[in-house]
């Protein structure tokens, strides 16, 4: 269900990472843009929202908070940055 949710959204979780990539080398190379930062929040945002749905419908089929704890572990497993924060 994780995989196939990711591998839908892949070109959503690339560009995600690629505009938080941006946004922090621009701010460490002393260039901050409050536009690249405000669109890699918001392109986090959505894959954080898709995630959380998906995570909702998880612990739903288990049936138990151990869904939402095997969930969170192969979200870190197979795409860390996106990890929650519960």
């Amino acid at each position: 269900m994780i995989r196939d949710y990711l591998r839908s959204q892949a070109t959503n979780l690339e560009r995600a990472e690629r505009l938080g990539e941006r946004a922090a080398r621009l701010e460490k190379a002393g260039i901050p843009s409050e536009s690249a930062r405000n669109r890699a929040e918001r392109a986090r945002e959505e894959v954080m929202a898709g995630l959380a749905t998906l995570r909702g419908r998880f612990v739903e089929a288990a049936g138990n908070r151990d869904g939402a704890r095997a969930f969170d572990r192969v979200i870190d497993m197979v795409c860390p940055t996106f990890k929650p924060l519960y």
